[in-house]
């Protein structure tokens, strides 16, 4: 069985090419919609603390846990010493600890999905809820983005696309009450940019791939975007993902 990414590696690089602070400010409406401002809310895979922070801003009460002690170094700085390090799969919480919890960008790197789903799922009340964004992008038809989303199935560890989670949910006493999508993000960035990044290996699932396999799967999608026209001009791109919302049945 795989383990858990640890995004320890990426503590220093993180925020400046995830979005940082902005993107949690943009995210975090959407699941103050979803829970309550007066009831704890767990942040499960809470990295660096750009979501809990805009939770934070928001009225809410936010605790959380992480794998990557660097990334909680990075947390404790926005949000106080309110974070531990833990993992989704072996959560440090009594049952029925939490009315609400969420993950951000988290479940496609959890090694044993289901039992995290489970201990999840054990540290809820009854009727409590488990906000998900997943990590799988949902990519528009521009020529780069079908690029970038041939590279993602190539080499992402796990699909936490909602056909996917919902199942596994399901299967530890969860309901799923909603599936739907957070408003599109847009990106600016040129095919050169981008491929250059692939080099740097800034995605988290290029981390571990070793130089015979990149050559073999994503060398010749870095020379397409290459070979794309003007691949140094910036192109405007607009990528999707789903939210989940998960129900312990009583």
């Amino acid at each position: 069985m795989q383990s858990s990414v640890n995004f320890s590696p990426a503590a220093d690089f993180y925020d400046q090419t995830r979005g940082g602070e902005a993107r949690g400010r943009r995210i975090a409406p959407a699941i103050s919609r979803r829970t309550a401002k007066d009831e704890l809310l767990l942040d499960a895979g809470t990295g660096t603390g750009v979501v809990a922070l805009a939770l934070t801003e928001l009225g809410h009460t936010v605790m959380g846990i992480d794998l990557s002690h660097s990334m909680l170094t990075k947390a404790v700085g926005r949000v106080g010493q309110v974070v531990a390090a833990a993992s989704l799969t072996a959560l440090p919480f009594a049952p029925a600890t939490f009315s609400q919890v969420y993950s951000v960008w988290v479940t496609h790197v959890v090694g044993d999905l289901r039992r995290g789903l489970a201990e999840v799922h054990r540290v809820l009340e009854p009727g409590g809820r488990y906000v998900v964004i997943p990590g799988m992008i949902l990519f528009d038809d521009h020529p780069v983005s079908r690029i970038m989303e041939e590279i993602q199935s190539r080499t992402a560890e796990a699909d936490d696309r909602a056909e996917h989670v919902v199942p596994l949910a399901e299967s530890v006493g969860f309901k799923a009450v909603e599936v739907g999508e957070l408003e599109a993000a847009t990106h600016e960035h040129s095919p050169e940019q981008i491929a250059s990044g692939l080099e740097q290996r800034m995605l988290y699932h290029l981390w571990a791939v070793d130089d015979a396999v990149f050559d073999e799967k994503v060398a010749p999608l870095v020379r397409e975007l290459r070979a794309l026209p003007d691949p140094a001009a910036p192109v405007v791109r607009r990528t999707r993902r789903q939210i989940l919302v998960l129900e312990k049945q009583a």
